[in-house]
């Protein structure tokens, strides 16, 4: 048996196969874990908040409102 043939199963005669290699969607580090594996996230990135877009949006204020300037009644 060379290197490159790996054993079958006891009681099978299917050969073995390496395991997939499964990347974190978000850094694309190796994942080794069964847990990370499954969620495709490491441990890092699924603690981390989620991501948030922020958009700089050019608007003109509210009628009878002026900007800065908060009233309480």
């Amino acid at each position: 048996m060379t290197d490159d043939q790996q054993p079958y199963l006891p009681g099978t005669g299917v050969q073995r196969l390496p395991a997939p290699l499964v990347r974190c969607r978000q850094c694309q580090r190796l994942l080794h874990r069964p847990e990370s594996r499954w969620e495709r996230l490491g441990p890092h990135c699924a603690t981390a908040p989620d991501r948030v877009r922020t958009y700089d949006i050019e608007q003109e204020p509210l009628p009878g409102t002026t900007p800065g300037h908060r009233t309480i009644e």
